[in-house]
């Protein structure tokens, strides 16, 4: 439960108060986080910062407005709501902006997610400079080429209260931490090759202790005499980390919203085969323990499981009750929560030694996708396998192609998704994809 709820009920009887009768949604919000940055050896920032505001939807005859204040006093939130009130009169009508049907709400009896960790705003900022001094001090002095080493914490509490004029009263919580480090080395001609890695868990007590910036300064290491590779099609292999950046452009493309602009390149393919048979995801938001796990989205809807793709066909999109109204469609969801795709039997090891030419992409640099049609251009970086063996570090070059037309073209999917991670994505592999290099 939230602090202070007895400012999300003065709001509502305020709210009562008005000369319209009218539906409205009030979420408490409570945040804290913590943001720690260690650059040799020095604190180089730490921040401490805790929110307590109230978001206010307020529905008067298909108008739709939404609030937002920081200034919690029972005497502001009584006038703010005032406002509100006559700022939303003034809106255009929109008769599809309503409230979800309540039978769809969150009624109660959901498992405990085991996603809180009640102490991480209690936890001495000591401890977690401690953590990173202990993180660095793995790879100080290891190797000369060290220019400079950051290392980072971060971590985040999430409570609200939801209460809805048609039938909703409940409250929710999550949180995480992440440590992470980042080192650039001197490379050759000048480069100053930069990599880094994090680990995220839900419980400060969870978080590894040994191995993160070792593991950093190795693929740091790895990028030195980093060029272009000669351009052709090669096997993309996606690894775990960036491999949701390439999936992130279905996911948008399955948003109502974007159908309803007609600026989807999925408008329209619900229920067909549009990526390889080799792809099963669905969105769990109800396994203990994990990011994103839900009980309700932030309408109060029931969250489910809930498939996305089964052996490459489309199974639904994400659409929310006012969209659901303008499409003519029954409303689904608002997104995705915990997103999973069925993992295969081999490590990312394994998939490279099966690479005669192949290119293993680690990084993203910029690029676009155009929502409509699906080609995209991104810029990459990684690395060059031939015959099964990586022999170059490779920068400065790019991707192109269509999506739909790429993602049939998957050929493997490994078993090295984190299971820490809202989208757990494994290692993939595509066949003969057009790389730009020198």
């Amino acid at each position: 439960m939230v602090n202070g709820q007895s400012i999300i009920y003065h709001a509502e009887q305020e709210i009562l108060k008005l000369p319209a009768k009218l539906d409205y949604k009030l979420v408490l919000l409570k945040n804290h986080e913590d943001n720690i940055i260690l650059r040799d050896n020095k604190v180089e920032k730490l921040l401490r910062a805790t929110s307590l505001s109230l978001a206010i939807n307020l529905y008067l005859d298909g108008r739709d407005g939404f609030f937002y204040t920081n200034d919690l006093r029972p005497e502001s939130v009584s006038a703010f709501i005032k406002e509100a009130y006559e700022t939303t009169r003034l809106l255009e009508p929109d008769e599809t902006r309503t409230l979800a049907d309540p039978d769809r709400y969150y009624k109660g009896g959901g498992p405990d997610l085991q996603n809180f960790d009640a102490t991480l705003a209690e936890i001495d900022p000591q401890e977690k400079i401690k953590l990173l001094r202990d993180t660095a001090k793995e790879v100080e002095g290891a190797d000369k080429r060290i220019i400079s080493m950051q290392t980072r914490y971060m971590d985040r509490q999430h409570q609200a209260h939801y209460l809805i004029s048609n039938g909703f009263d409940a409250s929710e919580q999550s949180g995480y931490c992440t440590l992470t480090s980042i080192i650039s080395v001197e490379g050759e001609g000048g480069q100053h090759p930069m990599d880094g890695w994090g680990e995220t868990r839900l419980f400060f007590s969870q978080m590894p202790r040994q191995g993160i910036a070792p593991t950093a300064l190795k693929r740091t290491l790895q990028k030195i005499g980093q060029r272009p590779a000669p351009s052709g099609r090669y096997r993309m292999i996606l690894e775990s980390p960036c491999a949701g950046n390439f999936l992130q452009p279905l996911l948008n493309a399955m948003n109502g919203q974007a159908l309803q602009q007609k600026t989807s390149f999925l408008l329209g393919k619900l229920g067909q085969q549009v990526v390889s048979p080799l792809v099963n995801i669905v969105d769990d938001p109800l396994i203990p323990g994990t990011r994103g796990a839900s009980l309700f989205d932030y309408d109060g809807v029931a969250t489910q499981r809930r498939k996305l793709f089964t052996e490459g066909c489309l199974m639904t999109y994400f659409i929310d009750t006012p969209m659901g109204r303008k499409l003519g469609m029954a409303p689904t969801t608002q997104g995705i929560h915990h997103l999973i795709m069925e993992q295969g039997t081999r490590s990312k090891e394994e998939v490279i030694a099966d690479s005669s030419r192949a290119i293993l992409i680690t990084d993203f640099n910029g690029g676009n996708c155009d929502p409509v049609t699906g080609n995209f251009s991104y810029g990459i970086e990684g690395f060059l396998i031939e015959q099964g063996i990586i022999t170059q570090p490779v920068s400065g070059m790019n991707i192109t192609g269509n999506m739909l037309d790429v993602w049939q073209r998957l050929s493997l999917i490994a078993n090295d998704a984190d299971p820490w991670e809202t989208e757990l994505i494994p290692t993939l592999a595509f066949e003969d994809v057009a790389f730009g290099g020198c």
